[in-house]
Parts: structure tokens; C-alpha cells; sequence
């Protein structure tokens, strides 16, 4: 039941279920990896899934507030700004680094979907990325316990 609650707490919110895998279920650093990243990956699928059906949905009812556009300027809100900062800024790479520690992977997901959807390689970059920040937050964590 445990592994079950980890699933899908990756799936939402990857970051914050490395505390409770390692402190509350007190599982081993393989398990942690392996169940977090199963997680994720399932979040992956299926918010990829929801946002392009999303997407098309927007474009299909709302087409001139939802198609990019460069012709006019829009006003934006300081939540937009600053995903369009985080994409304008970083691009890709800002996406794939920020979606496990900050955007959480609905949201990291849709802008990777919306910007760069047409890349079949930027999900398995975002996929890394995951697993990369699941190493660092495991190792981190488990030092941590063991110092305690």
C-alpha cells in the first residue's frame, strides 16, 4: 500500500513525496528511486495526455485567446509572465530542470506540451531530468537520515 502512495504522490507532485517515501514509509534508497520514478513517468503520460486534449479543446472553442501569436501584445498576469519568463529565459532546458523542483509535472508538463510538443525528444529530456533530480533528492535525504 505503501509503494501505491508514492506512485501516486510522484505522479502530482514529484518532489514532496521524497520526504515521506524516506522518513514516513522508511523505504531503501532502491525503492525510493524506483517508485518515485514509476510515479512520474505515469504523471508524464497522463498530464501529456490531459494537455494536449486541453490544448486542442482551447483551440478549438477559444482559437483567437489560445493560438500563439506574434502580431499583437498581450497583457499578461504575473503568474503567465513568469512561465513565459521561465520559457523565453531557460527554454527547454529551464522546463526539464524546474518541472520536478518547482513547477510540479501537471504544469511543467503542459508548458512542455504547449511550447514544445511538436519535439518528440523533449519528453524523454523532461523523463531524465526527472530521474536526475530523483537521484539528487534520495541521496540527499538519505545523508541526511543517516546523520540524524
Amino acid at each position: 500500500m505503501k509503494e501505491l502512495v508514492v506512485i501516486l504522490s510522484a505522479t502530482w507532485k514529484f518532489a514532496a513525496t521524497f520526504p515521506v517515501a524516506v522518513y514516513i514509509f522508511r523505504m531503501s534508497f532502491f525503492e525510493t528511486i524506483l517508485y518515485t520514478n514509476i510515479g512520474g513517468l505515469i504523471g508524464l503520460i497522463f498530464f501529456t495526455l490531459l494537455s494536449r486534449g486541453l490544448l486542442k479543446l482551447l483551440n478549438t472553442y477559444w482559437p483567437e485567446k489560445w493560438r500563439c501569436k506574434k502580431k499583437e501584445r498581450k497583457i499578461f498576469s504575473k503568474r503567465n509572465r513568469r512561465l513565459v519568463t521561465i520559457k523565453n529565459k531557460y527554454g527547454l532546458p529551464g522546463i526539464v530542470i524546474l518541472t520536478p523542483v518547482i513547477l510540479s509535472i501537471p504544469i511543467g508538463v503542459f508548458l512542455n506540451t504547449k511550447y514544445y510538443g511538436k519535439q518528440k525528444s523533449s519528453y524523454l529530456f523532461l523523463f531524465l531530468g526527472q530521474i536526475a533530480w530523483s537521484f539528487i533528492y534520495t541521496i540527499a535525504l538519505v545523508k541526511i537520515k543517516t546523520a540524524i
